[in-house]
């Protein structure tokens, strides 16, 4: 995505950021600029195992994406954060594990507070009766990584997530964009993503989908028509390795997909044979970026 609508302090900064975000853009993590958002998403709930439970339940949520640090040189760096509110009246366990793109392990770039992440891993943690755990990352000039995080945990919490793009210069700091971004289920199988498409403004819909899963599973995407009609160029299958995660703008995903004028409406189909993925989706236009709905099929 190209970000023209910001009014920047100065025209260099302006030019900067758009070429910053042009490489951001080709590194699958474009999806994490969007400006003048505030929302925070909170995730879905799924029962599948997790710590030992005195209380209630476990549960599991997927954070699908994470960006960290900079992917620009240092003239802007990215901070995700994680915060996970107990709001029951009595203690419950929390665990996580953090990945990378590929699968492997997301070392050394995570912290939680007092309680410590250790080679991805966030060992079993009584989070007391109304506390809340901060985990985040990133905020540095330290060369950018995208990542992705499970959270298994007793009992009733929230999790809530959002990135911040700061300018990375030293002593500026100054806030370009906040956005909240969903968690999602573990075990998605069939699923869809609207997307709402105009090039002249540059609006488009991304998404992320981690494969949760210890084997490798496909993922066919149909771009549909608001007939129910797949476009034309617009089907393509996705190979997945065990925990790989994948980033990606709706037309490049679909590049041969012939784009018309003025505003179209339509919707990414998602399906596979292994109820093993979970997935995010945002809609970007100009400075302006907002989360959109996955919605499950029956």
């Amino acid at each position: 995505m190209k970000f023209d609508k910001r009014i920047w302090k100065t025209g260099a900064l302006a030019v900067a950021v758009t070429i910053v975000f042009a490489i951001f853009i080709s590194r699958a993590a474009e999806w994490t600029k969007g400006f003048n958002s505030e929302v925070v998403v909170f995730g879905q709930k799924t029962n599948t195992g997790g710590p030992a439970c005195v209380t209630g339940p476990s549960a599991t949520e997927i954070i699908p994406h994470m960006p960290l640090g900079s992917f620009d040189k240092g003239l802007t760096k990215y901070t995700t954060i994680i915060q996970i509110v107990n709001y029951t009246n009595t203690a419950q366990s929390i665990v996580g594990s953090f990945y990378q793109q590929d699968g492997t392990t997301l070392t050394g770039v995570l912290t939680a507070g007092a309680t410590t992440i250790n080679k991805g891993v966030l060992n079993s943690t009584d989070l007391p009766a109304g506390a809340i755990l901060v985990i985040s990352g990133g905020g540095t000039s330290d060369a950018g990584l995208i990542g992705w995080g499970k959270l298994q945990y007793c009992g009733s919490m929230t999790i809530s997530t959002f990135f911040e793009l700061r300018d990375g210069r030293p002593n500026v700091n100054a806030l370009y964009s906040r956005v909240g971004v969903a968690a999602s289920a573990p075990n998605l199988q069939n699923f869809v993503i609207p997307r709402v498409r105009e090039v002249a403004t540059g609006l488009d819909v991304g998404f992320a989908v981690v494969n949760t899963g210890s084997t490798a599973a496909n993922l066919t995407v149909e771009l549909k028509d608001a007939t129910g009609a797949t476009v034309t160029g617009g089907s393509t299958t996705l190979v997945f390795g065990p925990g790989a995660q994948r980033a990606q703008l709706t037309k490049d995903l679909f590049p041969s997909v012939t784009e018309g004028t003025g505003r179209v409406y339509q919707y990414l189909k998602f399906t596979s044979q292994s109820a093993s993925f979970a997935a995010v989706g945002l809609a970007f236009e100009g400075a302006n970026q907002t989360s959109v709905p996955v919605d499950v099929l029956q």
